[in-house]
């Protein structure tokens, strides 16, 4: 005998399917954000331990001249902005979250007969 899927419930799956991938590209894009936060907190942790206050920065295939104290802050700069975006990945990845549990229960709903 075979559960009968109101159309309604099958379009609600496909939307909980398209909302799961936004939710695995959301998640991938988290990782790589917290990758670049460490790499840059890394890399201002050992400026901070150079002496000299002229050091270079690799900008695509040539190297810069840089103060020391400038890249540091341009470093933490980029880190804060890097931070700004993961908060909000996060926020969208708990919005989205929340909206795949919310059709998951209809369905459930509806396939018991509940609607």
């Amino acid at each position: 005998m075979a559960i009968e899927v109101p159309k309604e419930a099958e379009n609600d799956v496909l939307k909980m399917q398209q909302l799961q991938q936004q939710l695995q590209f959301l998640s991938m894009q988290k990782q790589t954000l917290q990758t670049q936060s460490l790499e840059l907190e890394h890399s201002t942790e050992e400026l901070k331990k150079v002496v000299k206050e002229d050091v270079f920065e690799i900008v695509g295939a040539v190297m810069i001249k840089r103060d020391k104290d400038l890249l540091i802050n341009d470093l933490i700069e980029k880190k804060r902005t890097l931070d700004l975006r993961q908060n909000a990945v996060e926020k969208q990845i708990d919005k989205v979250t929340a909206k795949v549990n919310e059709i998951q229960e209809k369905v459930m709903k509806m396939v018991k007969g509940g609607k």
